[in-house]
């Protein structure tokens, strides 16, 4: 007996770039798989339509811990969807990251109160007229989510993906054209950025680290935001977020300060004595960068210093960072892989943060695993410092 053909009914409901395409559409919410995998901007972003169509997207809102990381909003049942609301297509889930943000996420970027004031009230009020603010800020509330919330963490690190691709579709045409009436809306788009990629960790189709590459995914992006800053001869420096960067205890003894641990001085002391492998520009290049970190450090490890100056003294230390130190990475040089290994007891000691949290570990291994047992000898500090214990089959490899 010939079986029965059944025929495909063709979705009218696909999204635009699926149907450009000729392309059969999941319409998965908030963006559809085949627009995520080309980085596109999904037409069902936001659509009330979509995602009533796909109500089991709507998970139920689990009590959260209490204290700095508080509840998520209200509870709603599950299988009501992600209803459309506004013209803009802004969702209910939307409005619940929005607020999530305001009684949350924004108090976890900052203790320093005027810094976390204007996280929590200028950024999202931005938002309002820059709509890829907005967008930022509620991908970086979904990201927070997604950490709080492990039972439901890829859905929420889906939500945040989907949201930041917007933002990014809208801000990156601008960042060729930086003027003084994009340059605010876009530094907290680019620092926002950077927050994200610091809290998308564990998130399974997130890249921490460009392909093979031992740079981090935010120090890439932070490159961004300083471009962002350096505009217009510097500009944002004398706006009115001025205050944002003057007048803090890092600015003010960074150029004074170095923290000064034997470790610290016995691997400078290498670089100036090794001269074999590098040219005397090289050399400076890599003091230099490590002068820099010794900086940083010393907020940790000397003086009294709360959690806003450790803060500082990481942002400012990949602010200070030269694009030809990290060509140095790229191109494999030993002695500054060495360096990056001490910048990551950095990022190991702001594990407080929640978007912090994991990365100094993971990046510790992938410069361990790059260096031969030489150059390992030197980040043994590091790994101390850390607390991590390298795998046998890593720690007995052959020289790389």
């Amino acid at each position: 007996m010939t079986g029965t053909r059944h025929s495909y009914i063709k979705s009218r409901s696909g999204c635009q770039n699926c149907k450009r395409r000729k392309l059969k559409c999941g319409e998965e919410t908030p963006s559809c798989r085949n627009c995520e995998r080309r980085g596109k901007v999904c037409s069902l972003l936001g659509s009330s339509a979509s995602l009533a169509a796909n109500p089991s997207s709507a998970l139920p809102h689990a009590q959260l811990p209490s204290g700095s990381e508080t509840a998520l909003p209200i509870p709603r049942p599950p299988g009501t969807g992600d209803v459309g609301f506004g013209p803009a297509g802004f969702t209910i889930l939307d409005m619940e990251l929005l607020h999530h943000y305001s009684i949350s996420t924004a108090l976890t970027l900052s203790s320093d109160p005027t810094l976390g004031n204007y996280f929590l009230q200028s950024v999202p009020q931005l938002g309002f007229s820059h709509i890829y603010v907005l967008h930022s800020v509620l991908a970086l509330a979904s990201s927070h989510v997604a950490h709080l919330r492990p039972e439901s963490r890829q859905y929420y690190y889906d939500q945040s993906r989907a949201r930041h691709t917007a933002a990014t579709s809208m801000a990156t045409p601008l960042l060729s054209d930086i003027s003084t009436a994009n340059a605010i809306p876009l530094f907290c788009f680019s620092f926002t950025t950077v927050f994200i990629a610091f809290g998308s960790l564990r998130d399974e189709d997130h890249l921490p680290f460009q392909e093979s590459s031992l740079i981090p995914s935010w120090l890439v992006l932070f490159r961004g935001l300083r471009t962002v800053l350096e505009a217009n001869n510097g500009a944002l420096f004398s706006s009115s977020v001025s205050f944002l960067f003057h007048t803090t205890e890092v600015k003010r003894s960074w150029e004074f300060k170095q923290a000064d641990m034997r470790a610290l001085l016995e691997f400078q002391g290498f670089i100036k004595t090794s001269t074999s492998e590098e040219d005397e520009q090289t050399r400076q290049l890599l003091l230099d960068a490590f002068q820099e970190l010794r900086r940083a450090l010393y907020f940790f490890y000397d003086g009294n210093y709360g959690n806003e100056a450790k803060n500082r003294s990481l942002f400012t230390w990949m602010y200070k960072i030269s694009d030809e130190f990290l060509s140095l990475v790229q191109q494999g040089n030993r002695k500054a892989l060495c360096i990056l290994g001490f910048a990551c007891v950095l990022v190991h000691q702001l594990e407080y943060n929640w978007w912090c949290q994991g990365w100094g570990i993971r990046w510790i291994e992938r410069v361990y695993a790059s260096l031969d047992s030489v150059h390992r000898f030197w980040i043994a500090w590091p790994i101390r410092e850390i607390g991590w214990v390298p795998k046998r089959e890593t720690a007995d490899s052959k020289n790389i």
